[in-house]
């Protein structure tokens, strides 16, 4: 075998390292647990509450000393959402339940995630002590939201009054929305928001919701099976809402209440609206008068990267390709470049960079 075949190939076996999935750690077990960890890859947000054996990707044992290795380039360039999970000697079932304590995590990954983890099990639960590598920031909202999901089921069982089932069903559902909308990873609100129990009820109450949250996905991942399957939900639930509405007895009942409520709510947002519009004008003309150079620095190093492309005339898609990153990531810097020189369009950003370098 000559050079170049051996550097072909030691290049293609490099190539397949660089672009693999990674999830190693170290897990100690107890006794009656099976030492193999299990990856299962969840096509679609519903998947999320399913197990089935048609979802595995990849299993690989644990050794004595507790550590393993998954490796695996057979997933989409594209996040998702994966199972790492463990099963009992005599049980080989992932159990969803919102009260107890569960044999799996969840984690939004994608081909090139590299993710290194210290657990154990303890009282029949898969414990994280610690998380490592990339994406890890998204992983621990993950974690966090299950742990606290987990802790506010487990307040809704036992003998409670209706009223008390209530408020906390209420309080439940009230917490996913504040971390759904406190989530700048869309896929990690998504993750939350379909553990909202009883979604046709709260999207009659808070539609709003539910499509702020649809354009931000759309945003952040336009393609996306997830954000497809979203789209689906939001039919049925609008669906729902209009067969609500059509019964005899139930459109009177509430539908004058959120009228009035609906008017409101446009009358604040309309004084606001034009108070918002009167201030920002006033600090915008304060700021830009009093030291428009300034804003400028404020800048990040990649952020006048970007509006200098913008003075030339490069579109959002030129400039994702200069830089090698996705679009949504341009538009992000974009948003962010508006916000820091109190601006609203592309044209008064150009205007106020050729200001500056004196173009």
């Amino acid at each position: 075998m000559n050079y170049r075949k051996i550097f072909l190939l030691l290049f293609l076996f490099l190539s397949w390292q660089i672009n693999a999935m990674e999830i190693k750690g170290r897990i100690s077990l107890e006794e009656g647990w099976q030492p193999v960890v299990f990856l299962a890859a969840l096509n679609s947000p519903v998947d999320l509450f399913v197990a089935s054996p048609d979802f595995i990707l990849a299993e690989t044992f644990i050794q004595a000393d507790g550590s393993f290795e998954i490796r695996t380039d057979d997933v989409p360039e594209n996040p998702g959402f994966y199972r790492l999970y463990l099963v009992k000697a005599d049980i080989s079932l992932v159990e969803f339940n919102t009260t107890e304590n569960r044999n799996y995590i969840h984690l939004l990954l994608d081909r090139n995630s590299t993710i290194e983890l210290q657990a154990s099990v303890s009282n029949n639960a898969l414990v994280i002590d610690g998380l490592a590598g990339s994406a890890v920031k998204e992983n621990l909202d993950i974690l966090n939201f299950d742990r606290e999901y987990v802790r506010r089921g487990k307040m809704l069982t036992g003998d409670l009054t209706k009223v008390r089932r209530d408020f906390l069903t209420n309080d439940m559902t009230a917490y996913i929305r504040q971390f759904v909308s406190s989530q700048e990873n869309a896929l990690v609100g998504l993750y939350a928001l379909y553990h909202i129990d009883d979604k046709n009820t709260d999207f009659l109450l808070n539609s709003e919701f539910y499509f702020d949250f649809q354009q931000k996905l759309e945003d952040q991942f336009p393609i996306n099976t997830y954000t497809d399957a979203y789209n689906d939900l939001l039919k049925e639930l609008i669906g729902f809402r209009d067969y609500v509405c059509e019964m005899p007895g139930i459109q009177p009942k509430w539908k004058d209440q959120l009228i009035i409520a609906e008017s409101f709510i446009i009358v604040l947002l309309l004084v606001f609206t034009v108070w918002l519009i009167v201030t920002k004008r006033k600090l915008k003309f304060s700021q830009a008068n009093l030291n428009p150079k300034s804003l400028y620095d404020s800048l990040t190093t990649k952020q006048q990267e970007i509006l200098g492309m913008l003075a030339n005339g490069k579109t959002n898609k030129e400039i994702a390709q200069e830089l090698f990153v996705e679009v949504s990531t341009v538009k992000t810097h974009i948003n962010n470049i508006y916000r820091q020189l109190n601006v609203t369009t592309r044209k008064e950003a150009i205007d106020y960079f050729r200001q500056i370098v004196g173009q």
